[in-house]
């Protein structure tokens, strides 16, 4: 939680230097197109912020902090008066200092940025409001040198979340309890479930310990970030012989690669 972080994995929080890391690491992965970046200095007004969002509102992009965890507006199905209240709200999360608010020591010190991009897919109005939105699943591979030790699928984050575990490489389910309920009915196996086990692999090489998370669209797989502290460490698992397995795993894949684990 703590550190010491390296400046490598302190970029790799950042959500717009982030993509290009996972390029720079396999070619093969696709990213969201950064539409505009604005950088929020300690004068820079709310004013500004909002000249800079308008110009995107009602298209397919996203806004969101990309130096923090959360924070996202969805411009595509919003009007202007439910982005000016969303604005402000970010506006005050993104001046904050993140590090603060969990002791997350990998973004102490991160520039705050606002990042626009396109969204993925469109988003789809589930409500007579228009304020939820069902981005595609996340599939979060928990991963340690290269070596991808399980898969967590999160649907509905935004509205009805869901949440399961599942092993690889044969995608078989964990039947542990979690955070949030089962989908119902389970997740099939993904269409590009062998190419994300292998940009996981890539992704996660120059790391003791990231969960990749990534998304799998008819076109191919996308990256949506890297995470070193997973919920801020605040929501261990349940199961304690699966937690020790996890981390007996992780120390094992770090030792092989020479990093001396004690």
């Amino acid at each position: 939680m703590t550190g010491p972080w390296t400046p490598f994995e302190k970029t790799c929080v950042d959500k717009e230097s982030a993509k290009l890391i996972a390029v720079s690491l396999s070619p093969r992965i696709q990213i969201a197109r950064t539409l505009s970046v604005l950088t929020l200095y300690p004068d820079t007004p709310l004013e500004q912020v909002g000249k800079f969002i308008y110009p995107f509102v009602g298209k397919n992009a996203v806004a969101k902090p990309t130096h923090t965890s959360g924070g996202v507006i969805f411009l595509g199905g919003a009007n202007v008066q439910v982005v000016v209240q969303q604005t402000l709200e970010m506006f005050r999360f993104a001046r904050r200092d993140y590090f603060r608010n969990e002791y997350e020591g990998q973004y102490r010190g991160l520039r705050p940025k606002i990042l626009v991009e396109e969204c993925l897919p469109s988003p789809i109005p589930s409500g007579k409001d228009g304020l939820w939105y069902h981005p595609p699943p996340d599939f979060r591979f928990y991963s340690s040198r290269g070596k991808v030790l399980f898969c967590q699928y999160d649907e509905g984050r935004f509205a009805d979340h869901r949440q399961a575990l599942f092993n690889v490489p044969d995608h078989r389910h964990i039947p542990i309890p979690n955070q949030f309920p089962l989908p119902d009915p389970l997740p099939e196996k993904p269409a590009h479930w062998g190419e994300m086990l292998q940009i996981a692999s890539e992704l996660s090489g120059p790391f003791d310990f990231v969960r990749v998370d990534l998304y799998d669209l008819p076109d191919g797989v996308y990256f949506s970030e890297f995470t070193f502290t997973p919920n801020a460490t605040f929501f261990p698992f349940r199961d304690g012989r699966f937690s020790r397995k996890l981390l007996e795993e992780v120390l094992e894949a770090s030792k092989k690669k020479g990093i001396g684990v004690p």
